[in-house]
């Protein structure tokens, strides 16, 4: 597929090479990738060429046409108190063995909820 937009600073930006887009054709949306861009050739006009591409289930919002759009930034829940005293992975998968070591100078003792979270210590 061959595409011109104008040659916004935001279309610049937003458009690079192997960049996922979604586009409404007839009834259900497709996803397009980027393969080549050429900003230099016209000026003001923004050429892609771009190839249909496949859906990713899991990363994209494909009832809005939001490639990547499902995906979640990793947020460090832990204060920098917490973060300091405790060695460990934050982020775990599931069925893992993990090991947290407490560093901090002042007793302490692990507490978890048993009830609520599935897990063996």
């Amino acid at each position: 597929m061959h595409i011109l937009l104008p040659a916004s600073e935001q279309n610049i930006n937003y458009f690079n090479r192997y960049k996922k887009f979604y586009l409404l054709e007839d009834v259900k949306k497709v996803c397009w990738r980027v393969e080549a861009i050429d900003w230099i050739s016209t000026p003001g006009i923004l050429e892609l060429n771009a190839v249909e591409y496949y859906v990713n289930e899991f990363e994209d919002d494909i009832e809005n046409g939001i490639a990547g759009g499902l995906v979640v930034k990793e947020e460090n829940p832990n204060p920098p108190e917490v973060e300091n005293n405790i060695v460990g992975d934050t982020f775990i998968k599931p069925k893992g063995v993990y090991e947290y070591t407490y560093t901090g100078t002042e007793s302490a003792s692990w507490i978890i909820d048993t009830s609520k979270y599935p897990i063996e210590y």
